[in-house]
């Protein structure tokens, strides 16, 4: 009877927090995640140490330290192959855009969005400090002063604040202004140098439209930039 009890339990918080967990939005689903595994990682190791079989882990390493020598000569030897892998990592990590009042950073590889209020009410604060209500402040802000920065504030309450607009029709419909975008700023968006080639670059603009295009949670204003982005920068490679 106890189990039973114990198992309906686990069931409705289970149920429950998926119910939960799809209220969530995105950057708060990570988060969510992250947290989800530190808790079963340290219920684990609580579980070996009151149960007596961390010594088999414990002896388990000592088994391995002997063979860390050989690890080492090993990736020393082959650094010379991984460090121009390594160094387009790096460089690709991220994407940035910036307008009058926003800059926006996207990590390349996770799609997390973060970024900094430049001008404004709300300025010097992180993007993603601010609640849904302060955004829309910000956005009626934009809206008087700068178009870009008003699409790019509405492509970051999509991806972050699925649903927000509320129905409304204008939200988003609205065009920004076409304007010159230069070359470093077309590298900023893209996460690439002057030293990357015309591979690394269609390899960053392909990423970036993976998390990035309408279908993925993205807008048509962020794809648009990331295009005019990649022909500015193979454009200056011609």
């Amino acid at each position: 009877m106890h189990r039973i009890i114990l198992i309906l339990l686990i069931a409705l918080v289970f149920l429950y927090s998926g119910y939960r967990y799809k209220r969530l939005t995105p950057e708060q689903k990570k988060k969510a995640i992250k947290l989800v595994l530190i808790m079963l990682g340290g219920s684990l190791l609580g579980y070996l140490v009151l149960t007596g079989r961390l010594n088999w882990l414990i002896a388990a390493i000592g088994a391995l330290i002997p063979l860390l020598p050989r690890v080492v000569r090993f990736m020393i030897g082959v650094a010379p192959t991984l460090l121009p892998f390594l160094r387009r990592y790096q460089q690709n990590k991220h994407s940035n855009m910036r307008t009058r009042y926003i800059q926006l950073q996207m990590n390349i590889l996770t799609g997390e969005l973060q970024g900094n209020v430049l001008k404004g009410r709300f300025a010097g604060q992180s993007i993603q400090s601010l609640s849904k209500e302060q955004l829309l402040e910000l956005l009626k802000e934009c809206r008087q002063d700068d178009q870009e920065s008003t699409a790019l504030l509405i492509a970051y309450l999509n991806r972050m604040h699925p649903g927000w607009a509320r129905g409304a029709d204008d939200q988003h419909s609205y065009t920004p202004h076409d304007s010159d975008m230069d070359l470093q700023e077309a590298r900023d968006i893209l996460g690439v140098t002057e030293s990357s080639s015309k591979e690394d670059v269609i390899k960053a603009h392909k990423r970036l439209m993976q998390k990035m295009h309408p279908d993925r949670g993205g807008s048509d204003y962020l794809a648009q930039q990331i295009n005019r982005a990649r022909d500015k920068v193979l454009d200056s490679m011609a």
